[in-house]
């Protein structure tokens, strides 16, 4: 029984070590930094997300392995299913310098599949999406949770901005290379800065989904003290890469009101804000004056030939009566004369 029961209990503490053993190593996968793409930012493996205004991508691996065919374009299909219909087709001329546009792109962003004029469909896909951020006010840790849009806060209160880039920081990702903003300031006075409130907020690394100014290895804390009365706006401007900066949307603004105390709010997004004037009210307001300018011609035109018809008759009728004036009174003579003989 107890050889029995020891033997029982060492094949017990082997099938532990291996479990110990599993875990140890899936907790060392899991911890290990997650590397997007290839060699470098500009090689695209299989799986991986380019980014609108991208250039000089490689995008080679995604060739059909067993011919090894260029890439000829990204095709991405309705649902996802390459038995519907292609919605969108962009144009690959070279596969080891592919430029993602903007205007080929439009609003059809999610999975592509690659093809190639000689092979079709290669089996390998990519997801195409634009670089987005967006930032919010909060109070400095330990207090993130708290969310300070739309109150007031004393002088002296100590802030940090969270930043929030859902693929950028994850998939823009390669060793060192990263994709980074700027957080700025603009005063009440015009003047633009990405130091203030004793934090530098220049050159934030974004390397995760959602981070904060005060982060550590980030930056430090915003005080909010002794400030210039008026408006402040802060806003996140991408710095790296260079397309993105050149051209990719910024965040959204918060605006602070500086007085005797100090209000917080979180504007929309320039998108927003720019297609607002974009409306049909001036076409509407051009039309009215047309209308109304035509009525008086015609109104004039009406009336003139009315005023000048009676006119025309009354001479005619005069000019009868007095023809036969003449021819009356001859009669008359004539035959008072024939009475007389």
């Amino acid at each position: 029984m107890y050889v029995t029961m020891t033997q029982r209990s060492d094949q017990g503490v082997a099938d532990a070590c291996v479990l110990c053993c599993l875990a140890l190593l899936l907790l060392a996968v899991c911890a290990a930094p997650v590397s997007a793409r290839g060699a470098t930012i500009s090689d695209i493996q299989p799986g991986d997300t380019i980014f609108v205004y991208e250039e000089g991508l490689d995008i080679a691996a995604l060739q059909k392995t067993a011919t090894g065919n260029p890439v000829t374009a990204l095709r991405r299909f309705t649902d996802d299913d390459t038995t519907k219909g292609i919605v969108k087709e962009l144009p690959v001329s070279d596969d080891r310098n592919f430029d993602v546009l903007d205007a080929s792109v439009g609003s059809y962003t999610g999975l592509y599949y690659a093809y190639s004029q000689i092979d079709g469909l290669t089996g390998k896909t990519v997801y195409v999406r634009y670089p987005e951020v967006s930032i919010d006010a909060v109070l400095a840790n330990p207090n993130h949770a708290d969310r300070i849009t739309g109150i007031t806060i004393p002088d002296g209160t100590a802030i940090a901005v969270k930043v929030v880039s859902p693929f950028v920081g994850i998939d823009y990702i390669v060793g060192s290379t990263h994709a980074s903003v700027d957080i700025v300031v603009t005063t009440p006075g015009g003047a633009e800065l990405t130091t203030f409130g004793g934090a530098n907020l220049a050159d934030l690394p974004v390397t995760a989904q959602q981070f904060y100014t005060d982060d550590a290895g980030i930056s430090s804390p915003i005080v909010l003290d002794r400030l210039e009365e008026g408006t402040y706006t802060l806003q996140a401007q991408w710095r790296s890469p260079q397309s993105f900066a050149d051209s990719a949307q910024d965040s959204n603004v918060i605006t602070f009101s500086v007085g005797d105390r100090i209000g917080v709010d979180v504007t929309a997004t320039p998108t927003t804000t720019t297609t607002t004037p974009k409306t049909t009210i001036p076409p509407v307001t051009t039309a009215r004056p047309t209308t109304v300018s035509t009525t008086p011609p015609v109104t004039a035109s009406t009336v003139l030939p009315t005023t000048t018809a009676p006119p025309t008759t009354v001479p005619t009728t005069q000019a009868s009566g007095t023809t036969l004036l003449p021819i009356i009174g001859m009669v008359s003579a004539i035959l008072l004369f024939v009475r007389r003989k």
